[in-house]
């Protein structure tokens, strides 16, 4: 019977590429690099989102006309080098001005970090080639597009998880931006993978493609629908003055003594300035003296924010004098209480992995950055006034299901981070961008506090109300909208993104059933005219 059996692996007539399959593995390993490395123009701040298509489409052709799953690990890794290497070369920044490692340490921490993250999708490739092997009657394609978000799920979770650069906040521009408050983050990734491998699919498979061809223009259509006719997730509550104080302090001088007095006088002083706000926020320790030391220093200070019906956000390191670790704190005082403690740490920023076996890199970052605790997770909002603030510090906010999770009673986000590790590379734009999702996914305002920049505000739709300039010591004052009510992706999560990959697999299988056992039946009839004859 196995000779009856349809081969639906070719296009007939359409062979794949000749050169795929017998070029040089070498030249074929650089066109991966340089189509992964394309991709990274989608993002921020360069925002041409169909160059992340042809990083899709790139690795797609690979995996499908790969001959074995060696073969597909290694062209999978070639475009996921090329990506995260060209994506994240701002690791590089930090570890070399910062880290006094040397230049060729500095890189080679760089590479082992992006050789991880890109493992990641050379075994989403390897999967992807198994699958197809495996699941005849299922279109490449939605094999591939599975394996690879389920790799880029795996990313966003394993070993803390480094959720940067998912293929969902390539589309800021264009339609599919207005589906996030519908499935988040991992909505819109779903449909940028399956479109962009649908087309070598398409073009490389005997697959009927049908379903997965309506279901893509569906999403497309329905995110064209909610460009045009917005639909009114949240209720607007309330407004609040806010003010923003960038202090632009030299990286490698904020911990000495002497920096830390001078920079904590200019806070307050910008702050006194601004005492007609509702809210003024500093960046990410701002403060680097500890709480306990700071908190009865700035007693008077207290009073004259009380006084003027002000509150006052700012990064604090604490220390627990009782478990003996530290903390990367945001507090809330004046007219306004809360002490909230990072859940999310940065590895090799904040707390080094196997700190025992790397102990020549302890101190890349400087104390007391390298030896942060994670705090709990379940810890109250920030009180402004009569106002509840989501507080994320930092890398947190990268996170689309801490977010979620917490902002179910609370009226804005707010975020403060010190971006100035990362320089002037396209980190800090980068972060600024996975932030703008965050408030569009939750329908809330966003609050972005940074000592170099950028520090900005966001509205409920994802857009920048206000923005000051990198690298400069500035105020930035702004009203920001209060909200109450939730989003489908805040009540739903990733159900919708679930649906959506069942929907898929069920009608693409069914439809390429039916084609194979008619194939089957097509054949067989032909063996019995031709034993008749």
């Amino acid at each position: 019977m196995a000779d009856i059996h349809p081969d639906l692996t070719t296009k007939a007539g359409r062979k794949r590429p000749r050169f795929l399959q017998n070029g040089s593995p070498y030249i074929i390993f650089l066109i991966g690099l340089l189509a992964g490395a394309i991709g990274i123009t989608s993002f921020s701040p360069y925002n041409f989102w169909p160059s992340y298509f042809v990083t899709l489409i790139a690795f797609t052709t690979l995996v499908i006309s790969s001959s074995t799953a060696k073969t597909a690990f290694w062209r999978g890794t070639s475009v996921g080098l090329g990506f995260f290497g060209a994506g994240i070369s701002w690791v590089f920044v930090s570890i070399d001005t910062y880290g006094q490692v040397g230049d060729i340490v500095a890189t080679l921490i760089t590479l082992l970090f992006v050789l991880v993250i890109t493992a990641f999708w050379s075994l989403s490739a390897c999967l992807s080639w198994y699958l197809i092997q495996r699941f005849k009657n299922i279109p490449p394609a939605l094999l591939i597009a599975f394996s690879l978000l389920l790799g880029e799920f795996a990313r966003s979770h394993l070993f803390t998880g480094f959720p940067w650069l998912l293929p969902g906040y390539s589309i800021q521009e264009t339609w599919l931006y207005e589906l996030l408050p519908i499935g988040g983050i991992w909505l819109t990734s779903a449909i940028v993978v399956i479109t962009a491998c649908l087309i070598p699919g398409r073009l490389f498979s005997n697959h009927s493609h049908a379903a997965l061809i309506i279901i893509m223009i569906a999403a497309w259509s329905s995110g064209l629908y909610l460009h045009y006719f917005p639909e009114k997730w949240v209720t607007q509550t309330g407004t609040i003055k806010t003010t923003l104080v960038q202090g632009n302090v030299a990286q490698d001088l904020k911990w000495q003594r002497s920096t830390a007095s001078e920079s904590l006088a200019y806070y307050e002083k910008a702050t006194q300035e601004h005492l007609d706000s509702d809210l003024v926020v500093w960046p990410e320790t701002a403060i680097t003296y500890l709480y306990q030391q700071v908190k009865p220093f700035l007693a008077p200070f207290r009073k004259e924010l009380v006084d003027s019906n002000t509150t006052l956000i700012t990064g604090v390191p604490d220390y627990d004098t009782t478990k003996k670790t530290y903390y990367n704190a945001m507090w809330a005082t004046g007219n306004g209480h809360g002490l909230y403690y990072k859940r999310h740490l940065v590895p090799f920023g904040e707390y080094i992995p196997f700190s025992s076996i790397i102990g020549p890199i302890l101190d890349i970052f400087g104390m007391p950055m390298s030896s942060f605790s994670p705090g709990k997770e379940h810890q109250p909002d920030l009180n402004v006034g009569p106002w509840k603030a989501a507080p994320f510090i930092c890398y947190e906010i990268v996170y689309p299901e801490q977010v979620r999770k917490r902002v179910h009673d609370s009226d804005f986000l707010i975020t403060i981070s010190n971006d100035g590790w990362f320089g002037a590379s396209i980190g800090p734009w980068q972060h600024l961008q996975i932030a703008q999702f965050r408030a569009k996914e939750t329908g809330r305002y966003l609050i972005r506090s940074t000592n170099t920049g950028v520090s900005a505000i966001v509205d409920e739709n994802g857009k920048i109300v206000s923005e000051a300039p990198q690298f400069k010591r500035t105020t930035l004052t702004s009203d920001v909208k209060t909200f109450k009510g939730l989003t489908p992706y805040v009540q739903w999560g990733y159900w919708p993104v679930l649906l959506l990959l069942f929907i898929g697999f069920i009608l693409s299988y069914a439809s390429n059933r039916i084609i194979s056992k008619r194939l089957i039946s097509e054949k067989k009839s032909h063996l019995k005219r031709r034993i008749y004859t």
